[in-house]
């Protein structure tokens, strides 16, 4: 005489089911601190990309001659893409 049932359209006197417990996901201790410490490793490395990027750009006017100035350029935006995307990758598949 107990047991709970659910009222509904068709399913009169049906057992309700329990209801399903949901347990959060453990982490290790001390991986948060992982996090912090690749945000600053990434501000600092966006600091010294924009100075490598405007000190490329001028040793590539200095050694290179003015006709080449774009094919050179060129490469190193691509280069820079490329390298980019990697480590955007690579960080992804760590998380």
């Amino acid at each position: 005489m107990n047991e709970t049932t659910t009222p509904g359209a068709g399913s009169a006197g049906q057992k309700a089911e329990p209801a399903t417990r949901v347990l959060p996901t453990l982490k290790r201790p001390g991986t948060e601190w992982f996090s912090a410490l690749y945000a600053i490793i990434l501000l600092f490395v966006f600091i010294a990309a924009f100075q490598l990027y405007f000190s490329m750009q001028d040793i590539i006017r200095t050694w290179v001659s003015d006709q080449y100035i774009p094919v050179f350029n060129a490469v190193y935006y691509i280069v820079i893409i490329v390298v980019g995307i990697w480590l955007i990758r690579d960080y992804i598949r760590r998380q």
